[in-house]
């Protein structure tokens, strides 16, 4: 037993009625157990000076420890409340981006149509729906440094050879290699070589601007 506070109370009178009758009441720390109910519904009441008086519905159910937390407001004088206590507040849902269209595309035809050439680097959306981004990234010089606070991303070498930096450690990427980093990782990729790296970069957590 709490107080709207959130303080224990001790000392309330806890009255069991249905199935088997009892009465006893908390101990220091606002607390009571009663072992060995028969299963079914039962009718809690918590009364004593201090408090508010309140009833509860309650069902006992085989092979499961019942558990009963009630919030008792004070009162000067003793009164019955037949209310509920007031629902939990459900979590607010996370931001959805917009619902993108299904889509097949070549790499080779993107790489043709975008070919970063002499450019320091080019980023080239391939999709975006929801809170999934994927693109192609083409660098002859090196990435600024990248750090999502709220998303995860995974990168694919497609051509090239490069140079991983992330939380400060460096690693030598070649084609065909994979890199995973985890939300609040500072990263970024420079070239290695006389061809341009080109990765496939897929981001997922930030919901889409606009849908893809």
């Amino acid at each position: 037993m709490t107080s709207p506070q959130g303080a224990t109370i001790p000392g309330v009178r806890v009255t069991l009625s249905g199935s088997t009758e009892r009465s006893d009441q908390t101990d220091g720390s606002g607390q009571l157990t009663m072992p060995s109910l028969l299963v079914g519904t039962y009718r809690l009441r918590f009364d004593g000076e201090k408090v508010t008086a309140f009833e509860k519905e309650v069902t006992v159910t085989t092979g499961k420890v019942t558990q009963v937390d009630v919030m008792l407001n004070p009162a000067p004088e003793p009164r019955v409340v037949m209310a509920p206590p007031p629902p939990a507040a459900k979590p607010a849902a996370a931001p959805v981006g917009p619902r993108g269209e299904p889509l097949t595309v070549g790499i080779v035809d993107v790489l043709e149509k975008e070919y970063v050439g002499r450019q320091p680097r080019r980023e080239s959306l391939l999709s975006c729906t929801g809170n999934l981004r994927t693109s192609m990234i083409q660098l002859n010089d090196p990435m600024p440094m990248r750090l999502y606070e709220s998303a995860d991303a995974a990168y694919y070498v497609l051509g090239g050879e490069g140079t991983l930096q992330m939380n400060g450690k460096e690693t030598k990427l070649g084609l065909n290699g994979f890199v995973s980093v985890p939300r609040g990782t500072s990263h970024t990729f420079s070239r290695r070589g006389t061809r341009a790296l080109v990765l496939l970069a897929v981001l997922s957590g930030e919901p889409c601007e606009q849908a893809r």
